[in-house]
């Protein structure tokens, strides 16, 4: 019962690593700069993405770790995020501005190492 249930723990990740990946391909391929921002991946590892076959695809998605991240891993955010707002529009407006300033800041520490 315990094996049954730990491997589909693992096929379920193996499907969103690839569901993740397919997608992330498809955003970079539409639009990259778009892409940047949504995903919070850097020009090089786009380019790395975009250009993968669908056999590496397949192969980077078999891992048994996820390889997409949760972006929004602080409590304050979430909080933030989570609270019921009068107004849904700007409830995305400030999911944007919350995950933007994250990957600026990550972005400018990765520029300054």
């Amino acid at each position: 019962m315990m094996n049954t249930n730990r491997d589909d723990q693992l096929q379920g990740i193996h499907s969103l690593n690839l569901s993740y990946l397919l997608l992330a391909q498809q955003l970079i391929r539409d639009d990259k700069l778009a892409a940047g921002f949504r995903l919070g991946l850097n020009e090089e590892t786009m380019d790395l993405l975009k250009d993968l076959s669908s056999l590496q695809l397949i192969k980077l998605s078999t891992t048994s770790q996820l390889i997409c991240r949760l972006r929004v891993d602080n409590e304050m955010v979430i909080n933030c995020l989570t609270k019921d707002s009068r107004i849904d529009a700007l409830q995305q407006i400030h999911t944007g501005i919350l995950l933007s300033t994250d990957l600026l800041n990550s972005l400018s520490e990765l520029h300054t190492q």
